[in-house]
């Protein structure tokens, strides 16, 4: 008896180290130059929905932040991408984003096929504000099969917010690139 109780003890310890390393992102607000395509790039940290429920399940999503900065205009184009936790056989139609009562229908700019399907969604220059104003916000995934709505918590809305400006932040803080065209 007690060495049953002393193995699911272990597996109970196993399965929380698992949980805690599963969304913990090394690549976050990290600005990576990219002189041959002119531009900087930024990613934010992830948030994961659903913790728990991808160990029995296998699907864990997480969204972050991306921000791409044009060197020679200036420009900064910011986006939302959905990372599926396992490879998804139906095809990802896009993402949307409730902010409030309101329904944003985010444009679909690329989707990444892999190991996971990561959807990259534009966010519009408007939508940045709201995105920090309001304390509802709801992320919903549709593929061609089922659409699925992510509610978010408090904590979770607040780490979302203060993901997207920390990301505004660094940025927007970045030196331009010196390149030599020859």
């Amino acid at each position: 008896m007690e060495r049953i109780f002393s193995l699911t003890r272990i597996s109970s310890i196993f399965l929380l180290f698992l949980v805690l390393v599963s969304c913990s992102g090394s690549k976050a607000f990290v600005v990576t130059p990219e002189p041959t395509l002119e531009q900087q790039t930024a990613i934010s940290k992830d948030i994961c929905m659903q913790k728990y429920l991808w160990l029995f399940s296998g699907k864990r999503p997480c969204v972050y932040f991306k921000a791409e900065r044009d060197n020679s205009t200036g420009a900064i184009n910011y986006f939302l991408l959905y990372e599926i936790g396992t490879f998804d056989v139906d095809i990802p139609i896009g993402v949307s984003l409730k902010l409030g009562e309101t329904w944003y229908n985010l444009k679909k700019t690329n989707t990444d096929y892999s190991d996971t399907i990561i959807v990259t969604s534009a966010l519009t220059q408007e939508m940045l504000p709201k995105i920090g104003e309001n304390q509802n916000i709801t992320i919903s995934y549709t593929n061609r099969k089922e659409t699925i709505n992510y509610q978010l918590n408090g904590d979770q809305t607040a780490k979302f917010q203060s993901n997207l400006s920390k990301l505004i932040r660094v940025i927007e803080s970045e030196p331009k690139l010196n390149i030599n065209k020859r």
